[in-house]
């Protein structure tokens, strides 16, 4: 194939390739289960808030990281590169596998979902289906049309959630939810194994924030780029969950909100009425487009890198002649697809949730080995180095362990999966298939 250098990509769409990789179903999702266990609007509040910070600290990290090893591919190239190529190529499986396709699928049936509390007729499978398919025919047309429908459709999300939190905070709502800070009874709710389990989702919604970095070689100007998309996308993503929580809180009743999923469709009824929220779900299932969008663009560079290291796999490798990678697109968008239509993939998420925070931590651990080189001129300098990467460290260590001990036969699937994606490598290379 002709491939020839396409144009690259700005701050403005790879920032929001990072929102929309971060704000996705976990936001619309995940209070309903974390009022279960925490039944304190500070505590919810302060979980976002850690979460957020954390992603912070990691995308400050990262950003260092980009800059002195300057490749797509994320996780799996700086793993490689750092340690040893056969934990790059389990980062790099888990990411494509477990880290993309399987929550497009889940961005696609939450899609889904909504669109059909909007209009009843329409299937839910269908809908995510339907918008799985257009997406990616969007997304292998070229370059500047994948950032043009990223920036068009993180913007329209962007604008109904502040629609929504503006609302929530001008109408009386029907929260009932405590607000008064109680020391004894929040410090019990802290150390408790409940809330580091609440902590480990609060990062899968937040996970995204190192999306820009799984394209870098397509960004202009790169290093500069690829800091200021992390690093703003998260402050701005920090702000609109901390935001967006309390409005959910202040909108319905904590019995309303407790153990529901679809927590933006109860949260819009209580405030507007059932008609109305059956207009704001539909607005939602278009805001979810962003969400699939993110995930099918920057998913199968990930798979393209991989591709280009490992010569039995260089189909993946092929651009065309717009620089797109297609047969990375069409295989993740594929995967994705089977998982929308089989639904087998929620045990696969709560599994794995162990095993893409260890990537992580393995990732930003490098920071310490990259600064022990040289210092590469321009490259984004961690600031306030070693706190940043020293608190990302703690944090998700600390979640991990609280993990094991909250939810152990999860946590160790987890582990056995990283083990079973590491020992795929031996054989591979035994066969001369690495490249």
């Amino acid at each position: 194939m002709n491939q020839s250098s396409p144009s690259k990509i700005g701050t403005v769409p790879a920032a929001a390739l990072v929102v929309s990789s971060m704000v996705g179903t976990g936001v619309f999702t995940s209070l309903g289960y974390q009022l279960r266990d925490i039944p304190s609007g500070p505590g919810i509040l302060l979980v976002w808030v850690l979460g957020g910070l954390v992603a912070l600290c990691g995308a400050l990290s990262y950003a260092e990281l980009a800059g002195a090893l300057p490749r797509s591919g994320g996780e799996y190239h700086f793993i490689g590169k750092l340690y040893h190529p056969s934990l790059g190529w389990t980062a790099g499986l888990l990411s494509a596998v477990v880290g993309f396709a399987a929550p497009t699928a889940l961005a696609a049936l939450a899609l889904g979902s909504y669109a059909h509390r909007a209009f009843p007729v329409v299937p839910p499978v269908a809908a995510a289906g339907v918008a799985l398919v257009a997406v990616t025919g969007g997304h292998l047309i070229n370059l500047k049309t994948s950032a043009r429908l990223q920036t068009v459709a993180t913007a329209l999300k962007l604008l109904l959630i502040l629609g929504f939190i503006l609302a929530a905070f001008i109408k009386t709502g029907h929260g009932d939810i405590r607000w008064k800070i109680q020391p004894q009874t929040d410090l019990q709710i802290i150390a408790n194994p409940a809330f580091a389990v609440a902590l480990l989702f609060v990062f899968y919604a937040y996970s995204g924030w190192n999306a820009a970095v799984y394209l870098l070689e397509e960004l202009k100007d790169e290093r500069r780029t690829v800091s200021r998309s992390l690093v703003c996308g998260t402050l701005l993503v920090m702000a609109l969950y901390v935001l967006l929580n309390a409005a959910f809180l202040k909108a319905a009743p904590v019995a309303d909100l407790t153990g529901v999923t679809e927590v933006g469709h109860v949260a819009a009824k209580a405030l507007f009425g059932e008609g109305a929220a059956r207009w704001f779900s539909g607005l939602l299932s278009l805001g979810l487009v962003a969400t699939v969008s993110a995930m099918v663009w920057a998913g199968p560079r990930v798979l393209h890198v991989m591709g280009r290291d490992f010569h039995a796999l260089r189909i993946l490798a092929a651009k065309n002649r717009h620089g797109i990678p297609v047969a990375a697109t069409l295989i993740l968008s594929g995967v994705a697809l089977v998982f929308v239509l089989t639904g087998n993939f929620g045990q696969l998420l709560t599994y794995t949730q162990f095993a893409l925070t260890l990537c992580a931590f393995l990732t930003v651990f490098g920071i310490f080995i990259v600064r022990r080189r040289p210092a590469t001129e321009g490259a984004f300098r961690c600031p306030l180095y070693p706190l940043p990467p020293l608190v990302f460290l703690a944090m998700t260590g600390f979640v991990m362990v609280r993990s094991l001990v909250a939810e152990p036969v999860p946590t160790l699937a987890g582990m056995a999966t990283v083990l079973l994606a590491w020992l795929c490598y031996f054989p591979l290379r035994k066969a001369g298939i690495s490249g």
